[in-house]
């Protein structure tokens, strides 16, 4: 019998994707390839029994992830010191799998599988704290979006190493061909929307694996892994929220002895929606309607303006009211 300990890293970020861990148990005679990406070394993976849901389809054990705990435990009552074992995540609803772990043997070892890619930045909770409060004020809340199957690889540049995605983000999850990209050095991330690896794509998503046919030969196969690819979208990044937030000046008649960290947050707020404001109106403002399309973005920049002048009229509350009071502070980065 033996035990494993899964440990799954930023839970949080986990279950906005994945809702169940697959293990299964490796029942070949030599060490087992790491990773597993080709089939031969697949198929010498067979079920773990346990009291755990199995599913039949995909022939492995599944462990329900739970937002409560990001530690869990599964006892193979048929492992030996031998056996060794790999775990990936898995959507139930979507389908959507990362790439397996690395093999690892039972206990004393413990299953430690990341397939998150990093964030631009990791910001203290102070820092996000603002970040989330200005991203209130302007109402650009982090959503998020899948590109996935053969139809996304349409969006890969005719270099042959550049992925374009529908909108701007920043990417949560890349799965390329049964491959896991976690480094923001392999891709690199241009513009919020280009995603540039150091390999063509095209070699990622489609390889010719060996196998063993019915009758023993050596088949080759073509293999198209296609692209599963997982980003928040926003209108700005957490760094420009930022940045935009750490160089801007005391909202007049303020001074930095005498702005709180409030009053900063509001200038922000208000600047990055004059910004948006003026590109939109200057770049997209027009209305356009012919015989099959009807387009007016007044709505849209209405709703903005309002948000706008609701963030001004706070602004001159609070200046006045810190004015009044005296109360002094200063900007905290």
């Amino acid at each position: 019998m033996i035990s494993l300990t899964l440990a799954v890293d930023n839970l949080t970020d986990v279950l906005e994707i994945f809702d169940t861990v697959q293990l299964r148990r490796y029942t070949g005679d030599n060490y087992p390839s790491s990773p597993v990406t080709d089939l031969v070394a697949f198929s010498e993976y067979e079920l773990i029994d346990g009291t755990d849901t199995i599913s039949s389809r995909d022939n492995v054990s599944n462990i329900s992830l739970s937002s409560s705990y990001a530690t869990y435990y599964f006892t193979d009552p048929d492992g030996t010191d031998e056996s060794w074992y790999i775990a990936r995540y898995y959507d139930s609803v979507s389908t959507a799998t990362s790439a397996w772990s690395d093999p690892v043997q039972g206990d004393p070892g413990d299953l430690y599988y990341n397939p998150q890619f990093p964030p631009e930045i990791s910001y203290g909770s102070a820092d996000q704290l603002v970040i989330d409060r200005i991203r209130l004020w302007i109402g650009d809340p982090l959503g998020l979006r899948r590109e996935y199957g053969e139809d996304a690889l349409s969006s890969i540049h005719p270099d042959g190493k550049t992925y374009e995605m529908d909108e701007k983000g920043w990417p949560a999850y890349i799965n390329m061909g049964g491959l896991q990209f976690t480094s923001t050095d392999n891709p690199s991330v241009n513009g919020y929307r280009y995603l540039r690896f150091k390999r063509y794509v095209d070699d990622v998503c489609e390889e010719c694996v060996t196998y063993s046919g019915v009758c023993g030969e050596d088949v080759v196969k073509n293999i198209s892994h296609g692209v599963d690819i997982w980003y928040y979208t926003f209108r700005h990044s957490d760094r420009q929220i930022m940045e935009a937030y750490d160089n801007c000046p005391p909202p007049s008649p303020l001074t930095s002895a005498t702005a709180i960290s409030e009053a900063y947050m509001l200038q922000t707020a208000i600047d990055l929606l004059r910004k948006e404001l003026w590109e939109d109106s200057t770049e997209d403002g027009a209305a356009i309607k012919d015989e099959g399309t009807n387009y007016n973005p007044e709505p849209g920049l209405k709703i903005r303006k309002q948000l706008l002048d609701d963030l001004k009229k706070r602004l001159d509350d609070l200046i006045r009211a810190t004015m009044l009071s005296g109360i002094q502070g200063i900007l905290i980065d």
